[in-house]
């Protein structure tokens, strides 16, 4: 997952303004080593779903994690496009179009780590039918 969340962050923090001594157009090489990542997400990903299904299949905490890594690929998906897709594009536009992009490609990879964090505390709560310590 770093992989994919520590370049995303790069490219989404470079265009709200972040280290603006980095020119923003070579960061679309970035955009590989994303999807590399997440072709790692997926298969481990799948590999850990079929160990164990029900812990995963029955915990709403991994719908609310799918559904965050779905949004936020959606928004790297969008924004490898229409931000990094048109090459003429000055700094200045690139910025412009990416800005909405990246502070929710933010919010979705936090909100996918996040959830992914609480997997495991939760599904002791589903498994035991108790929290954790009590």
């Amino acid at each position: 997952m770093s992989m994919v969340v520590g370049a995303n962050a790069v490219v989404d923090l470079r265009i709200l303004g972040v280290a603006r001594d980095i020119p923003i157009h070579p960061l679309k090489r970035l955009f590989a080593i994303m999807w590399t990542g997440l072709g790692i997400n997926v298969t481990t990903g799948l590999l850990l779903l079929t160990a164990y299904p029900t812990k995963a299949l029955t915990n709403p905490d991994f719908y609310i994690k799918l559904s965050f890594i779905g949004l936020a690929v959606f928004i790297m998906y969008r924004m490898n496009v229409r931000v990094f897709g048109d090459s003429s594009l000055s700094e200045a536009a690139m910025v412009a179009k990416g800005k909405i992009m990246a502070k929710w490609s933010l919010v979705f990879w936090i909100g996918a780590v996040g959830s992914g964090r609480l997997l495991s505390e939760t599904a002791r709560y589903f498994f035991y039918g108790h929290p954790a310590g009590g």
